[in-house]
């Protein structure tokens, strides 16, 4: 050891420790500023850990014990002081993801990088999370003592990136099944697509869509999807078999799930566990279809393993049922177009008349091969304003100016015009056409007929010269007409026959005041005669003698009448007298009956033409078609034959109401009451009513109270006094039939009982459709001048 020299003094061994002293505190210092940026930079982990949800861990890989933030216990869904051992936590990581997490962790460490693994874990409380772990080793030389690093809990977002994906695949499924239903127009290809399409979407065993009925408490299935093979034999499944709440679950909107049919406990039921065991079928879900509150189908799939339906599936299924149900409605739809396009054309091309379609601008859209034989033109060019060309110029004129409403208001339009013919002959038609209207109120044109009526213009023609004739020989012939009726016991002579009476024109006579003018030797023989003749229901011709009116002046007449006695004793009688130096009654009986023949005609031809018209709208089928035709062409038979019984065209109102309801009668007489006062109607009254109580007996021997056993129809009126003249008050009820309901289509019959009474008799009229029975009811001031009520005749 070398010894100190004379440097080795204390101010020496004084400036030594100072200086250590000096580096003492320097290191104190360091340790301090270190302790504060290691505290500042634990801070600022600690935030970025919070702000990044993450948790910190740390695992001893001597001890296997792991240590960790509050955040990476609450991921692992643990307690803050829970204890953590590494075989616990590998308990938490999910079976299937084992394998890969530890060749993450043996990858790192045997590179000495750091491991990056995202995986399951199964939570204490049974829940399924998702976390993404990042890590590294820490060494003490080549071997590895500690594991640490942080975990981010991201079940959140791959269930958002999951919904989306599961959202984006519904989507997509949606637009294809859309693009698939658009090109199928049958409606059972188009059940068969949706199930066979949700099916596998579905990945169950069988998918099916059913229509439901209600009162057999069944679903219609005319396909049905199974294990990627269609069964299109049809199927009726009864829904109380398998489950006994089912229908009524249903009806009420709410969907039915079954996730293990073996442990439900609605399905305690061996019964209902052996209807599941014969389709194989374990878990399954239906959903139903409500419109207007009704039950109307179900789409139902079922697979034989458990399973539980999420709420997203349920919403897929509910969006596919009401596309189907949309796609099948909209499929069936245009099918019943054709069908009824089908069948118009059918009727069109069979009509012995011209029938067209007129759009908004009066341009033809549509005629039947009649018009093309008729006008000669080739099909393309028989269509546009064709029609105005072959009209004869003089009835074109005419009907510009009535057409000027007609289309601006959309109207009904009438009229007889002129067509020429591809030989250049015109001939008379009948034109009639009526408003079409979309189900949305939209109008789209006209629809109507031509009937030819030339041969009936001509014979018009030649009548109404033979009528000037017959009036120009009947003055030269001092010839006159005169009726009588019972009810005002008043009789009207024409003015020949009032100037051959010497009676002031336009005046009426009791027939008190006639016979105090025949002769006394003549009047025995006139009564008997006319007595004689009522009783036999023959006409009577007779003779006599009497003062005229205005002179006194006695002339001999001749009087030819005809005397209709009803069942009530009502009599009415019409005839003509002549001077009996001109013999002309028989042509003049003659002619009337040519005059009433004509206006009986074409009153008919009118009435027939528009039976034809709304029968071949509401019909369905050519045979509804005949049958509805044929009962109102016999109800109006019966209705002209009661009618022609009179020959002032009067029918009683019970006639009319006997005539319809008497072959119904049973033998206790008790199935039909007809109660009211005798009352006579005109014939344009009794034609309209006279159709309506044949369309209300037809509807109830069809629907209603006739159709059944023990059902009543009860018929009833009564007149009051109006204003001017009587009012009538009738009502028609029906009870002790089936259940009745508001129709859902108007077919002929309400169309008469709504709107031909109303528009033509104006009458009030009401149609209401209690569960018990059909009630109608009209009100109407009968026609006819003077009153043919009399409230004073006995009987009434």
């Amino acid at each position: 050891m070398t010894e100190r020299g004379p440097s080795g003094t204390s101010a020496d061994v004084a400036s030594h420790k100072a200086g250590d002293r000096q580096r003492l505190a320097d290191l104190e210092r360091r340790l301090r500023d270190m302790e504060d940026a290691l505290r500042l930079s634990n801070g600022k982990l600690r935030m970025a850990l919070d702000i990044g949800r993450l948790g910190s861990w740390e695992r001893d890989l001597r001890t296997g014990e792991i240590t960790g933030s509050e955040t990476f216990k609450a991921t692992l869904g643990l307690p803050p002081d829970a204890p953590l051992k590494a075989e616990e936590f590998e308990k938490l990581i999910h079976p299937g993801d084992m394998d890969r997490v530890n060749q993450a962790i043996v990858f790192a460490l045997k590179t000495k990088t750091d491991f990056n693994v995202e995986h399951r874990v199964i939570r204490p409380d049974g829940r399924i999370g998702r976390i993404l772990v990042r890590g590294g080793a820490v060494f003490e030389g080549d071997e590895p003592v500690r594991l640490m690093g942080v975990v981010q809990d991201v079940t959140a977002r791959e269930k958002a990136k999951e919904e989306m994906n599961s959202a984006q695949r519904r989507q997509e499924f949606l637009l294809n099944l859309n693009d698939q239903l658009r090109s199928l127009e049958d409606p059972d290809a188009i059940m068969e697509a949706t199930a066979k399409s949700l099916g596998r979407f579905l990945k169950v065993d069988c998918a099916g869509y059913g229509e439901v009925d209600e009162e057999r408490g069944v679903i219609l299935v005319e396909r049905e999807w199974s294990e990627g093979a269609i069964g299109n034999e049809g199927r009726a499944y009864r829904l109380y078999d398998f489950l006994p709440t089912m229908m009524a679950e249903l009806k009420q909107g709410r969907p039915i799930f079954v996730e293990d049919i073996r442990t439900d406990p609605r399905a305690v039921n061996p019964e209902v566990q052996a209807a599941y065991s014969t389709i194989n079928a374990r878990a399954a879900l239906a959903v139903p279809l409500l419109k207007n509150q009704k039950l109307t189908a179900v789409l139902y799939m079922h697979t034989s393993q458990r399973r539980a339906w999420f709420g997203d599936e349920l919403s897929l299924v509910e969006d596919v049922a009401e596309r189907t149900w949309t796609a099948v409605e909209k499929a069936r739809a245009e099918r019943d177009l054709r069908e009824t396009d089908a069948r118009f054309r059918l009727i069109a091309e069979s009509l012995p008349a011209l029938v067209w379609i007129l759009n908004p601008q009066t341009e033809l859209l549509y005629t039947n091969e009649r018009w093309v034989t008729y006008s000669g033109l080739p099909p393309e060019e028989a269509l546009g304003h064709s029609w105005t060309r072959a009209i004869h110029p003089d009835d074109m004129a005419r009907m510009n100016e009535e057409l000027v409403p007609v289309v601006t208001k959309h109207t009904s339009y009438t009229t007889e015009a002129r067509y020429r013919s591809h030989e250049g002959v015109y001939r008379w038609h009948l034109i009639q056409g009526a408003p079409i209207h979309s189900p949305t109120g939209e109008f789209k044109g006209w629809v109507g007929t031509s009937v030819d009526i030339h041969d009936l213009k001509v014979t018009e023609e030649a009548l109404r010269k033979s009528e000037e004739q017959l009036r120009i020989a009947l003055q030269a012939a001092k010839m006159g007409d005169w009726s009588w009726d019972s009810v005002s016991n008043m009789v009207s002579p024409s003015d020949h026959a009032a100037e051959i009476l010497g009676a002031a024109l336009g005046s009426s006579m009791r027939p008190e005041e006639i016979r105090e003018r025949i002769h006394p030797a003549d009047l025995p023989n006139m009564l008997n005669t006319k007595k004689r003749a009522a009783e036999a229901g023959q006409p009577y011709n007779v003779q006599y003698r009497i003062r005229r009116f205005n002179d006194n002046a006695e002339i001999w007449i001749a009087t030819q009448a005809q005397t209709a006695k009803k069942e009530d004793g009502t009599l009415v009688t019409s005839g003509i007298i002549q001077d009996i130096t001109e013999s002309k009654q028989a042509e003049e009986r003659q002619q009337l009956l040519i005059r009433e023949l004509h206006h009986r005609v074409k009153n008919t031809l009118a009435t027939v033409q528009a039976i034809v018209g709304s029968t071949a709208r509401t019909a369905s089928s050519i045979d509804e078609f005949y049958q509805g035709f044929v009962g109102r062409i016999v109800s109006l038979a019966r209705t002209h034959n009661l009618l022609t019984e009179d020959l002032w065209q009067k029918a009683a109102l019970e006639d009319l109401v006997q005539t319809e309801l008497g072959p119904y009668e049973d033998e206790a007489r008790n199935r039909i009451v007809v109660e009211g006062p005798h009352v006579e109607l005109p014939s344009e009254a009794a034609v309209p009513i006279g159709m309506a109580i044949h369309e209300l007996t037809t509807n109830a021997a069809k629907h209603g109270a006739l159709s059944t056993f023990g059902g009543q129809v009860e018929v009833r009126w009564r007149v009051e006094p109006g204003e001017e003249r009587p009012v009538l008050h009738f009502a028609w009820t029906e009870h002790g039939g089936p259940k009745v309901s508001t129709p859902t289509r108007q077919g002929f019959g309400s169309r008469l009982l709504q709107r031909v009474l109303a528009t033509q008799l104006q009458a009030d009229v009401a149609m209401t459709f209690p569960e018990e029975g059909l009630h109608f009811t009209m009100t109407m001031t009968i026609p006819g001048t003077p009153p043919i009520f009399n409230p004073d005749r006995p009987g009434n």
